[in-house]
């Protein structure tokens, strides 16, 4: 029978003839175990390792091939065996290039071509490590991020710590413990992260943002700490990202991650690296204590200045005071004869004062008894003269029949000055008379 592209088919395959033919030839093409290199992605340890196995671009972080890979439970245990026994053991974790030895297969009933893991090689493993962090070293050289973080001014009192570590591990008390021993004022600020697996990285980094986001108030300088572990679990801050965001750091980070031998990248890119979260606490406590040291110090040299200062003016004002005490004796009897003449000259002329207003005082008094005298003479003088102006009084010459004519408001004196018809006024002692002139004669008195 020919098919429609004209070719002669011998055999219709099913999917699992088709699937179970495909796994044989696999096996014929690799009947024994073989090696494969590759990077570790979607890890996931349920028991068995489950693993993508990838290949990427050698100028791009992209993947051009990858296949699923399986570490069977039966098979856990030697490979984690190996790679504790290797001379700086490492985790199989996300990111990091292995070289495992595998059973290329397929699986019948779902067509899936995957590698049975069986072995590794961990010196292949440690090389492409270090290759990394080497790589790692020089790019963030290369930024200038090794000492970015160095260059920030550590805070002479450092008493508001930013901690990033696992809440309620021993790394966690013994920085708080050697801390509460000072005595001194220090505020904690504690952001739990995890410390190793797969959550290491996001977690720190989410912390330092944290603290990053806070104002210089709040936090003085961070720590990040860890206690004792492996190598592998060191490994874990070999991490680029944790090394950027350690060296970008607004504050100075100190690096506490429990290690004595090996230094991580994170330690590289820290203002400071000590051993021990212990160490880190001490380290605070004794900035904190050369800060207070100095104040004192200031202090004592303070007193000390002003008290040679008051000692000094002291004795000067003393020096002063006896040279002041010598002068006013020396003025004295040198100025004793002339002060005694112009002592007696004084009492001359106020005695000579007090006589000459004696003799004024007497005169005044004789000139008093003499006023009262003359003043009962005025006074009868003035009298004399107050019953002359009664008598000339208009209203008392009024008053005895008496009265005044007036014509437009001037006295009349003469007929001289009116006519007849016009109008006067005539004033009594009680009222005044308006009247018409009809006639007017001379007559002599």
């Amino acid at each position: 029978m020919d098919n429609i592209f004209g070719l002669k088919t011998e055999k219709v395959y099913t999917i699992l003839e088709l699937n179970n033919t495909v796994r044989q030839l696999i096996r014929q093409e690799f009947p024994n175990y073989v090696w494969v290199c590759g990077e570790i992605q979607d890890l996931r340890d349920r028991g068995a390792i489950n693993l993508n196995l990838v290949q990427k671009h050698h100028e791009f972080d992209e993947i051009v091939a990858q296949v699923k890979a399986v570490i069977f439970e039966n098979v856990k245990p030697q490979i984690t065996k190996r790679i504790r026994e290797s001379d700086s053991a490492f985790d199989l974790k996300k990111d990091i290039e292995v070289k495992l030895l595998c059973k290329v297969d397929l699986y019948s009933k779902t067509g899936s071509f995957s590698l049975t893991v069986v072995d590794i090689d961990p010196i292949y493993t440690l090389g492409k490590m270090a290759q990394s962090r080497q790589r790692i070293i020089e790019e963030l050289r290369a930024k200038g991020y090794l000492e970015r973080n160095k260059l920030l001014p550590m805070p002479r009192l450092p008493l508001r710590i930013g901690l990033i570590t696992a809440v309620d591990s021993a790394a966690y008390h013994d920085f708080m413990d050697e801390l509460k021993k000072s005595s001194y004022g220090f505020c904690v600020l504690v952001y739990e992260s995890f410390m190793q697996g797969k959550f290491t990285q996001a977690s720190v980094l989410s912390a330092l943002n944290f603290f990053n986001s806070k104002c210089a108030q709040e936090v003085d300088a961070i720590v990040i700490s860890r206690g004792g572990g492996s190598s592998a679990d060191l490994s874990y801050f070999d991490d680029k990202k944790i090394a950027q965001a350690v060296a970008l750091s607004n504050l100075p980070v100190i690096s506490a991650l429990g290690h004595q031998i090996n230094i991580t990248i994170t330690d590289l890119v820290a203002h400071t690296t000590v051993k021990t979260p212990t160490k880190a606490a001490q380290l605070l406590i004794e900035r904190v204590k050369d800060f207070l040291d100095e104040l004192n110090r200031l202090g004592t040299g303070i007193f000390q200045t002003a008290q040679n200062y008051l000692s000094s003016e002291k004795r000067a004002l003393e020096t002063n005071a006896i040279k002041m005490d010598s002068a006013v004796q020396r003025f004295f009897r040198v100025h004793k004869d002339e002060l005694l003449t112009k002592e007696r000259d004084a009492m001359n002329n106020v005695r000579s004062f007090i006589n000459s207003k004696s003799k004024d005082l007497i005169n005044s008094a004789h000139l008093l008894r003499h006023s009262d005298k003359l003043l009962k003479s005025c006074r009868t003088a003035v009298n004399t003269i107050e019953e002359k102006i009664s008598l000339l009084d208009p209203k008392n010459v009024l008053k005895r029949g008496y009265s005044v004519t007036f014509k437009e408001g001037r006295a009349l004196k003469s007929i001289d000055n009116i006519e007849e018809g016009d109008i006067i006024k005539t004033l009594l002692y009680y009222g005044n008379i308006d009247s018409k002139v009809l006639d007017k004669k001379r007559e002599d008195l």
